[in-house]
């Protein structure tokens, strides 16, 4: 039998574990402060989309806090760089959920988002991302939203615009990633069972000469290429490499992480004028407009993406919302998500039976003289 002395140690050691977990999950929701994590791409190729979420994110927390926080509670956002890399991504929500977070928001990338969903299963957590366009997203998790719209509605823009102007040979090149060929499939898939050939060339992350599949593609003469990169850096590859092969279709289609860069727009506007490009928008209204003027001042610049500012903002409101409403319980916080209809700087929110965020749409844009404008048919 075991003796009286050995219980008292086993009660012991059972009751500081219970401490320690206890100390643990409560580390995000002190006394005076409750934390939520953000990681965005803050360097890599879509830095550009990480700088200014990460920005828009602190100006919603220094809001927040101006009105009282939540329920007399600071707020507090610690970012991390995912660096638009699965493997970062995991590594920096491991960190993030060891010290106790469960409630987490994202922007671009959804590689990233797909390989932190196990974790934010197992953890009881729940992640609410922005620039999260990839229809792999969709119903991937209960622990997962999208403030944002899918790009399949990009895919049927292009389609459409195709299938009216009479093009019958399409070429597309792409990155191996889930976002990029995602948007491959889903132009294919909109295509059938027209007379529209698509032809389809592939890149890795990290290629530095794709001349090989630009090659091919320029030999069966397209009338149209669609130029889908997972990055600014890699698009950048692609359209130098496009420049020094004199590849130059009637027509060129681009996603919108090219038509978003005013830098690669700019650079590449001989080759990209006329091209055409999705993305998603945002009406303006006197609410968008205070929160970019606060940004301009608090910054001294613009924010150089409209819906991603408004989109990051809103974020971190409807999950402010969310814990004031359900206190820190990602299950809870899961459920008001599911019914919540959230009046925001970027209009009306709502989340459909897959998480998405509700009636989103696509616009096609134009480059014309080295700027994305709207495409006026």
């Amino acid at each position: 039998m075991q003796s009286s002395k050995g219980k008292w140690s086993l009660f012991i050691i059972v009751i500081v574990i219970i401490i320690v977990i206890a100390v643990v999950a409560n580390k995000s929701f002190s006394s005076s402060t409750i934390k939520i994590g953000a990681m965005y791409p803050l360097t890599g190729g879509l830095a550009t989309y990480g700088e200014p979420s990460q920005k828009t994110a602190q100006l919603a927390v220094d809001d927040i806090n101006a009105a009282g926080g939540i329920n007399g509670k600071k707020l507090e956002v610690v970012f991390q760089d995912h660096k638009c890399d699965p493997k970062a991504a995991v590594s920096a929500l491991q960190q993030l959920t060891g010290s106790g977070i469960r409630v987490f928001t994202s922007g671009a990338c959804t590689g990233t988002v797909l390989a932190m969903e196990p974790i934010l299963q197992s953890t009881d957590s729940v992640l609410v991302g922005s620039t999260l366009s990839g229809s792999k997203i969709s119903s991937s998790s209960p622990n997962v939203f999208r403030n944002w719209g899918q790009d399949i509605n990009e895919a049927k823009l292009f389609a459409d615009t195709i299938k009216q102007a009479g093009y019958k040979k399409v070429a597309v090149i792409y990155e191996e990633t889930d976002y990029a060929k995602g948007l491959e499939v889903a132009l294919e898939n909109y295509l059938k069972g027209t007379s529209v050939k698509v032809s389809s060339e592939s890149f890795t992350t990290g290629a530095t000469d794709i001349r090989t599949q630009l090659t091919k593609l320029k030999g069966g003469n397209p009338d149209l290429l669609f130029v889908s990169p997972q990055t600014v850096t890699s698009g950048e590859v692609v359209l130098s490499q496009m420049e020094e092969l004199k590849f130059s279709p009637a027509r060129i289609f681009v996603n919108d992480n090219v038509i978003k860069s005013a830098d690669l727009v700019s650079k590449h506007a001989k080759i990209l004028q006329g091209a055409l490009g999705g993305d998603y928008v945002i009406a303006q209204n006197d609410k968008l407009a205070a929160v970019l003027q606060k940004y301009k001042t608090n910054y001294g610049e613009d924010c150089p993406q409209t819906n991603i500012c408004a989109a990051v903002y809103d974020t971190i409101y409807l999950l402010a919302g969310a814990i004031k409403s359900q206190d820190y319980n990602a299950a809870a916080i899961q459920s008001y998500l599911k019914t919540v209809n959230y009046d925001g700087v970027s209009g009306s929110i709502s989340f459909d039976a897959s998480n998405d965020r509700s009636n989103t749409a696509y616009s096609l844009f134009q480059v014309k003289d080295g700027k994305a404008v709207i495409y006026q048919q």
